[in-house]
């Protein structure tokens, strides 16, 4: 539980904790032995996905073993990599290891096709969480450090970015992770473009613009670099609808798109 971790609230959110809540009676959670689309089937737990056994795999109490991602950091990482950092023995599991111990799981009550295109989904989210806002955030923030205070969280700046990375994008890429679709859009990526544009951008405008009048050659040059770098984000083909720069084909295919959706669920 947590604004930064609410893999409790998103499970009970998401088709698989809705169908525990309505079939746990019927799971057989007493029973010595336990491995899913054998002894039980109508849902999967916690455990289920991340610890128990298969017909396939035994018991693991490494919730890490089943993971392809880590996403805990701005930028999410495989798993042996902070494995290793940590000094972990998971280092030497590479993620597409892992990946196929959890898609074991998965085909124990799915088929290939149903699993193959969750992990597309799940792949596409942290790259465009990653390409969008995570890797642009963090060129940001290291241009802008020579124009804030140098004490941490000495700066609305430094809130805005923690609680994008770190509130925002983990909520979003852990509800891919778990198919809870209200945490990875609403308390997610809805909630880190809010902030990006109306909370991160002209917070970075405002210290261009002191570091530009500051009278310090130093900060002055700092100002330049996160000016262009602020300009250069802002004209990619990821934010350049901010700058009503979006390419016209791609706005009527939204307006098409937003006309469409309007017709099929308009009031009778």
């Amino acid at each position: 539980m947590g604004p930064d971790h609410p893999q409790k609230e998103i499970f009970y959110e998401s088709k698989h904790g809705i169908a525990y809540l309505a079939h746990k009676d019927k799971l057989n959670m007493d029973n010595p032995k336990w491995v899913v689309g054998e002894d039980y089937f109508q849902a999967p737990t916690c455990a289920t996905c991340h610890m128990s056994a298969t017909k396939d795999m035994p018991v693991t109490h490494d919730v890490g073993m089943r993971i392809s991602w880590n996403n805990r950091p701005p930028v999410s990482v495989r798993p042996e990599m902070s494995d290793a950092k940590m000094g972990l023995p998971g280092k030497d599991v590479p993620w597409q290891k892992r990946r196929e111990n959890m898609q074991n799981v998965c085909l124990s009550c799915h088929d290939t096709q149903w699993v193959d295109n969750f992990y597309v989904q799940y792949d596409s989210l942290i790259e465009l969480y990653h390409d969008k806002f995570a890797k642009p955030g963090l060129a940001l923030m290291a241009l802008a450090k020579p124009l804030m205070r140098p004490v941490a969280f000495g700066n609305k700046l430094d809130f805005v970015w923690f609680e994008l990375w770190h509130h925002e994008g983990r909520r979003a890429r852990h509800g891919a992770s778990m198919m809870g679709p209200d945490y990875t859009h609403w308390h997610g990526m809805y909630e880190i473009a809010r902030n990006f544009y109306t909370e991160m951008v002209p917070e970075l405008e405002e210290l261009v613009e002191k570091g530009k009048h500051s009278g310090d050659a130093t900060k002055e040059a700092a100002a330049e670099k996160l000016a262009h770098k602020l300009d250069e984000v802002l004209n990619s083909e990821n934010h350049r609808w901010y700058l009503n720069k979006m390419d016209p084909s791609e706005s009527a295919r939204r307006k098409e798109a937003a006309k469409e959706f309007k017709a099929r669920y308009k009031k009778n």
